[in-house]
């Protein structure tokens, strides 16, 4: 698989994910761009794993919680 599917799929696992946790969230929200580039760092840092950089992403989510002005 090469790095842009890595990308994309990672960040569409974590983002369906997130949505499914957090309803309340616009499937648009500011996140989710925030998300997909914090994905695109690690994976051109050297993480090649999907399924670590989705779960990377959603903990990254997690920490945007805070800082979110809902």
């Amino acid at each position: 698989m090469n790095s842009p599917d890595i990308v994309e799929t990672a960040f569409a696992r974590a983002w369906n994910v997130y949505l499914l946790i957090h309803s309340d969230i616009d499937e648009n929200d500011s996140r989710r761009a925030s998300l997909q580039r914090f994905i695109r760092q690690r994976c051109d840092a050297g993480e090649t794993d999907t399924e670590l950089l989705a779960v990377q992403g959603l903990k990254y989510l997690k920490s945007l919680e805070g800082n979110a002005d809902d």
